[in-house]
């Protein structure tokens, strides 16, 4: 499956490595030869020559087919699965994963923290987000979108403590990016979701009796958005969301 081949006439030696019979034959040459291994099976992953779920070959039929040392292949595997392109099973082996929630995750989080980028600006971007969210799902939410997005309101509306008001918002959050059927807008959001029930947890204290006052406030207005999702009003949708967002964003405040 993996075969070390040197092309015809080259002034020194290259790497290559076949993965599949249909995969192109791209050299590798040498000097940074694990920047250089992570590099090919991270194109490979990422244009889908490798699929998730497949299993990468052995530590040393890798080795053998690039022509390096066990130690060189283990450096570029601990770096794909640093960024959540495969992940080491235990006595199985490495498999594919190319986990987008995760690798947007880490990207955003990397660059909030990078530019010390503001909590306002990152809530004010999900306000935007949340609108378009909604705007999409009035257009393509599903029966079970809209159960869901239903469940997460009734959830808020008989939290019996903080634990079921957090579940609640975090399970209304990710149905209305959900709904949205974004395959890029809807990891995106969730993200930005995750922050905005950090911050409300934090400026809450874990209190059930703040997080009932905060979240009764929002209750018509989730309902009114759910519906005009239900009736396809997207523009009524997306004015909605908009203004939860930013009601939330308010009672954040106050808490805070």
């Amino acid at each position: 499956m993996w075969e070390k081949r040197a092309p015809p006439h080259a002034p020194k030696p290259t790497l290559q490595v076949t993965l599949k019979p249909k995969t192109e034959l791209r050299p590798l040459a040498r000097g940074g030869a694990a920047e250089q291994i992570l590099d090919d099976l991270r194109e490979r992953i990422l244009n889908g020559s490798l699929k998730r779920g497949d299993k990468l070959p052995t530590e040393r039929e890798m080795a053998q087919g690039y022509g390096v040392s066990g130690a060189t292949v283990r450096e570029a595997i601990r770096a794909l699965v640093t960024i959540h392109l495969i992940e080491v099973r235990h006595g199985s082996g490495a498999y594919v994963t190319a986990n987008a929630e995760q690798l947007i995750a880490q990207s955003l989080g990397s660059m909030i923290q990078l530019e010390r980028i503001e909590v306002q600006d990152v809530m004010g971007l999900l306000g935007v987000l949340n609108a378009y969210c909604a705007e999409l799902a009035a257009t393509r939410a599903t029966p079970e979108d809209l159960a869901e997005l239903r469940a997460a309101v009734a959830l808020l509306e008989h939290a019996a403590g903080a634990a079921d008001s957090e579940a609640g918002l975090t399970r209304f959050l990710l149905g209305l990016a959900a709904a949205s059927h974004n395959p890029l807008l809807a990891p995106i959001c969730r993200f930005l979701a995750g922050l905005q029930i950090d911050l409300a947890r934090q400026t809450s204290g874990g209190s059930a009796k703040v997080w009932r006052e905060a979240t009764a406030s929002l209750h018509a207005d989730r309902h009114k958005l759910v519906e005009a999702i239900a009736r396809h009003d997207a523009a009524k949708a997306r004015t909605l969301a908009l203004a939860c967002h930013q009601r939330a964003l308010k009672v954040i405040a106050e808490l805070g």
